[in-house]
């Protein structure tokens, strides 16, 4: 017997396998939080004064491409674009913007709400002379690419919304131990390095949670006048915003496409960056 298990072990050491890594289960990939990417050197980037804050933002690619401009999610910044602002700028002008509040804009110090952020990004296209964008919205990003379209739709081609809602009933509790509980911890570490006010965490926070817990208050009659090619993106397992809610919002916008991305949550941008990058690929092709 001794003899048969030393030759089983044997024959199974030469495969890798061993008593000990049997029993080590790898993590699913959406519920790991991988490390923000960094944004390559941009040709362009500086702030521009809107209302009472300066924004920034970031240009890279093409100068006379088609434009593509990334909003990122809320309590993130745009280093999380990293990835596919790479892979984009081979074929069009891309423009990052941290919101504001976010990354290295100013907070203002006033309430802060999607429909201000909105005026956030005109203000930079403005500034950039860009007549028409496409918009690549995360989360809050996407909830900022929803007012676009219905505030400005001369100015935006089309909206890849991925993980956006369009009333707090929208939003779940994320689980313990999820990719979001990671992304809470990173945060703060990450606004107080690129923030030019690091002491305004607290401050930016009080405002994003007032902003999360009554915002949006987008109507289905609202959604109905969004005239905009749109794409609703959903997370097969994200954490705080619910599937069918994503499939309401989808029904509700004029021939919208529901896409949903698998093995994935929240942070399906970092999880399975060839995924997501190719999924907005398509979506980009699609409006030529």
């Amino acid at each position: 017997m001794k003899s048969k298990y030393g030759a089983v072990l044997f024959a199974l050491a030469i495969i890798g396998w061993s008593p000990v890594s049997a029993r080590v289960v790898e993590m699913p990939k959406w519920k790991t939080l991988p490390e923000t990417p960094s944004l390559s050197r941009p040709s362009q980037e500086e702030t521009v004064s809107s209302g009472n804050a300066k924004i920034w933002y970031a240009v890279f690619g093409e100068a006379n491409a088609k434009s593509v401009t990334l909003l990122h999610g809320g309590g993130a910044n745009s280093d999380y674009w990293g990835y596919l602002a790479r892979n984009l700028s081979y074929e069009y002008k891309v423009i990052v913007i941290d919101s504001r509040g976010h990354g290295r804009s100013e907070f203002g110090g006033r309430p802060l709400s999607y429909s201000g952020m909105a005026d956030d990004v005109i203000a930079v296209l403005n500034h950039l002379k860009v007549d028409k964008t496409a918009i690549v919205g995360w989360s809050d990003g996407a909830n900022i690419g929803f007012y676009l379209t219905l505030k400005y739709p001369e100015r935006i081609s089309g909206h890849y919304a991925f993980a956006g809602n369009s009333n707090p009933g929208g939003m779940q509790s994320p689980p313990p131990a999820s990719a979001f509980h990671a992304f809470a911890e990173r945060s703060p570490l990450e606004f107080k390095k690129l923030s030019p006010a690091p002491s305004d965490f607290t401050k930016v926070q009080a405002a994003l949670s007032v902003m999360w817990k009554t915002q949006p208050q987008l109507t289905k009659s609202d959604l109905q006048k969004i005239p905009v090619p749109t794409w609703i993106v959903h997370a097969e397992h994200d954490e705080v915003v619910r599937q069918s809610h994503a499939r309401e919002i989808a029904v509700s916008i004029p021939n919208a496409k529901l896409v949903l991305l698998k093995d994935v949550s929240h942070f399906a941008l970092l999880q399975n960056v060839g995924q997501f990058n190719g999924s907005v690929q398509d979506f980009l092709r699609s409006l030529h």
